[in-house]
């Protein structure tokens, strides 16, 4: 894999970490529902189309490596920006206090 292919899939697995956290924020309500059964199948189908379209896409790229710290690179990306949403929801709930 040349240089240009990994700073590509670098690249390319951050903004997946994002898209992956506002589709899950777009999705939250479809993703937790009422009843135990919907939810489940709703996240199992979240879960496996996100990771689907990341294969394919990463299969694109450059043809089908998938190399660890891309996968890290997403995981760690959609995990901060979960964070720094909550730290925000904090601080607001704290200043209405």
């Amino acid at each position: 894999m040349s240089l240009t292919e990994q700073a590509v899939s670098i690249l390319f697995s951050f903004l997946y970490g994002i898209l992956i956290y506002f589709t899950y924020k777009i999705s939250y309500k479809y993703l937790y529902a009422n009843k135990k059964i919907y939810s489940f199948f709703n996240s199992l189908l979240f879960v496996v189309d996100s990771t689907l379209v990341y294969f394919i896409i990463m299969y694109k790229i450059n043809e089908g490596i998938i190399n660890i710290l891309f996968v890290l690179i997403t995981l760690i990306t959609f995990l901060l920006l979960n964070y720094f949403n909550l730290q925000k929801k904090c601080k607001n709930m704290a200043n209405r206090l």
